[in-house]
């Protein structure tokens, strides 16, 4: 039992013989399989104790069957691992070591070494045996010499430190297909040659046509002559007639059974086209597991190296997700988990002092929502402090005091994404959530994904990713857009809406529309792309919106049409047109245009980079400050002041009137207001004057006014806004909910 008597050579360099070389690449897709397999079994009887026999069963059968395979390829210090992890889990069995952190370490140990040396085979073909030394050391101090039981002990550290690093998972380069699926393909394949000789055949067909019509026009011609000649006989000219109708009818039957067998034959195409794509789609989807299955040993290993209790808990492993996203995924969920477990989750004893269980709770979850996969990481830690974020903020010289007031507690999380906004102090003070998270958000969105946090101070916090389904393909709403055809993914699509003029609002300065209890920011789309703008626009109809989603932000893109949805394969620009300001791709139609895919996570930075701060309120809903906030009313017509006050009162403001601008003036060197809101056709001063003074008045500048009129001219609402008006509605289509959601629009 003792290590020293295996073959086990730490200063030789084991070579696969080259007889056998060509079954190398086999081995190591298996090796890795077996060690997958028993990385998950060791997390697992570690949680369970020695009592878990399906576990100590796993785990000793794929020992043996990695073992055996090893030991035909020559390997023989891979033979070796193998057995000494056989003796382990069988000393475990019978209780003569304990299941304690210390022999796990070991076990997790061994099965990292052969992991590093299958890895090293497929770059050489000779074994890696630079990491057995210390691990030798180990196994010779867990082994016992003789058969006593031994209960509880602790083990001496001869372990090299826990490497932070993430432990590199290997995506193969292959996928591996079930037999039933390339029978399919077979089958697919059959059918394609048989399409093809029947298109074969429907091309013979259109050659008899072509055929035909020939020889009608050769009777044709014949009939033309022999009507120049008056002094000819009319019997030939009656057979020539009869033989024209004749290849005519034959003529149209043989075009009537063409148009009738290719309708047949199309429609077969587009069924193994759809059912080929399918496939195809199917086998680049693989389950999540994949790339899960890595993080419950890295998560173990660093919650061991903090001296934190940590669970991990993994659900939807099931859900299957594009090749591609596996691959490039697994480094931004390890450093998310990295952070959870580093920042985020307490020590033991802060967690008894904050009244919650001592072991921490990590939840890693997938699941498909339609056409997206979502991916969310949740742990019960201490949550991210949104004040805290600012303060970093304000110091790095990231906003001013202005913008810090005016942050929205979704833009409060987003600056964690700024590349340079985290540093050592911020790791301390914001739980290290800023580290590297500009990194995680640049990798999802190549996946043209999004990111998302959410956190409750003291309790939680939850990352969201969101992800296309598929990679290759995607159904993208088809927009002309200064007489170009763009792409926009239903993916990040809401609605698509028809708007009339009168119904645009103007919050905070910009076009925005009343969409379901939201105040949605408007922006054209040609404007935000740097394309130009049409010479002639219709200021009378309904404009037309696609209403985007990105990140839990959203905006109204303005299109010229929207014409339509259509699956599209997903072409890369080429290297010169990489650098295009808000696009992703390209796809050919159907009818052969070239239509530009638009990348929107990079629109919707444009279209805030060029709009300034563009995102409004997200919700109608609000919470109520304990001190009641006040609005002037100005307001010439009682009946309108008497409805608009008792609407403002039951929302919970405190209200006073004026009955034009210059009592609204004497009103405010007497008060102090939270908000104006004013007519604009009133007595002595009207509400453009009254707006444009106190805007002039650095005592009042700061003040939000709202104008409510029923001016519906377009020049009427530019005057208000040059006169420094925060909002503009019409009283055409005024309603309560409206109103309400404008005021806490502007002032919270």
């Amino acid at each position: 039992m003792n290590p020293n008597d295996k073959d086990l050579h730490p200063t030789e360099d084991a070579a696969v013989p080259s007889s056998i070389r060509e079954y190398l690449p086999s081995f190591i897709e298996s090796a890795r399989e077996h060690i997958d397999a028993i990385n998950q079994g060791l997390l697992r009887l570690e949680k369970e104790g020695h009592g878990d026999f399906e576990s100590l069963s796993r785990i000793s059968r794929n020992a043996h069957s990695l073992k055996g395979a090893a030991m035909t390829m020559g390997l023989g210090n891979i033979t070796s691992l193998c057995h000494y992890m056989e003796d382990i889990i069988r000393e475990i069995r019978e209780q003569r070591i304990a299941a304690d952190a210390g022999t796990f370490d070991v076990l997790f140990q061994i099965n990292d070494v052969i992991g590093v040396m299958v890895e090293s085979l497929s770059r050489s073909p000779v074994e890696e045996t630079s990491q057995l030394n210390g691990l030798l050391e180990s196994i010779t101090a867990l082994l016992p010499a003789s058969g006593e039981p031994i209960f509880s002990r602790a083990i001496s550290d001869k372990m090299t430190k826990i490497d932070e690093a993430p432990l590199g998972k290997t995506v193969s380069k292959t996928v591996r297909v079930p037999t039933e699926k390339v029978d399919r393909f077979l089958n697919i394949a059959v059918e394609l040659v048989i399409l093809r000789n029947r298109m074969q055949i429907l091309m013979d067909q259109l050659d008899m046509a072509a055929t035909s019509r020939k020889k009608e026009q050769k009777i044709l011609s014949i009939m033309e002559e022999d009507l120049s000649d008056a002094s000819g006989s009319r019997e030939p000219f009656h057979l020539i007639l009869q033989e024209l109708f004749l290849q005519r009818h034959k003529g149209h039957q043989i075009v009537a059974q063409f148009g009738e067998n290719f309708q047949q034959s199309l429609e077969v195409l587009n069924q193994l086209a759809t059912e080929t794509q399918q496939l195809v789609m199917d086998i680049r989807m693989l389950p999540v597991s994949m790339l899960f299955d890595v993080f419950p040993r890295s998560v173990r290993d660093l919650a061991r190296l903090k001296n934190k209790n940590v669970e991990l808990i993994i659900q939807g492993e099931e859900t299957r997700i594009d090749k591609r996203a596996i691959e490039e995924l697994s480094d931004p969920l390890m450093h998310l988990l990295r952070n959870a477990i580093d920042h985020g989750i307490e020590s033991p004893e802060e967690r008894k002092q904050r009244s919650k269980a001592e072991t921490g709770r990590i939840v890693l979850r997938a699941f498909q929502d339609i056409d997206k996969v979502m991916i969310e990481i949740m742990d019960d830690g201490r949550g991210i402090d949104k004040e805290q974020i600012k303060m970093k903020a304000l110091e790095k010289g990231f906003l001013s005091p202005d913008e810090a007031k005016r942050l929205l507690d979704d833009e409060v999380f987003d600056l964690l994404f700024l590349q340079g906004f985290s540093t050592a102090a911020m790791v301390t003070e914001l739980s290290g959530r800023g580290i590297g998270m500009e990194v995680v958000k640049d990798n999802v969105e190549k996946l043209n994904g999004s990111v998302e946090i959410t956190s409750v101070p003291g309790e939680s916090t939850k990352i969201t990713i969101s992800l296309p389904l598929t990679l290759a393909t995607t159904r993208a709403f088809l927009v002309r857009c200064s007489g170009r055809t763009l792409a926009i993914p239903v993916f990040s699509a809401i609605q698509v809406l028809r708007v009339s003029p009168d119904s645009i609002l103007v919050a905070k300065g910009r076009e925005a529309v009343y969409l379901k209890g939201e105040i949605v920011p408007c922006a054209r789309l040609d404007q935000t792309v740097s394309f130009p703008k049409p010479e002639k626009e219709d200021a009378i109809g309904k404009r037309s919106f696609i209403l985007l989603r990105h990140g839990g932000k959203k905006i109204a893109f303005q299109v010229d049409e929207v014409v339509g949805v259509e699956e599209i394969v997903i072409r890369n620009l080429g290297t010169h047109l990489r650098r295009l300001p808000a696009f992703s791709g390209s796809s050919i139609l159907g009818t052969g245009e070239i239509a530009l895919i638009v990348d929107i996570p990079r629109l919707f930075t444009t279209a805030q980079i060029k709009a300034g701060n563009i995102f409004l309120e997200k919700s109608a809903s609000f919470e109520r400050k304990a001190i009641r906030q006040r609005i002037l009313l100005v307001e010439d017509q009682m009946t309108t002041r008497l409805l608009e006050k008792s609407i403002l009162e039951a929302s919970g403001f405190e209200v006073e009137t004026a009955v034009d601008g210059l009592e609204a003036i004497t009103r405010l060197e007497e008060n102090q207001y939270d908000l104006i809101i004013t007519d604009v056709q009133m007595p002595r001063m009207d509400g453009f004057t009254l707006t444009a003074t106190l805007k002039h008045d650095d005592r009042f500048s700061r003040l939000p006014v709202i104008i409510v009129t029923s001016l519906e001219d377009e020049a009427e609402k530019t005057q208000g806004l040059q006169a420094g008006a925060d909002a503009f509605l019409l009283k055409k289509s005024f309603n309560q909910e409206l109103l309400i959601q404008t005021i806490r629009t502007l002032i919270g």
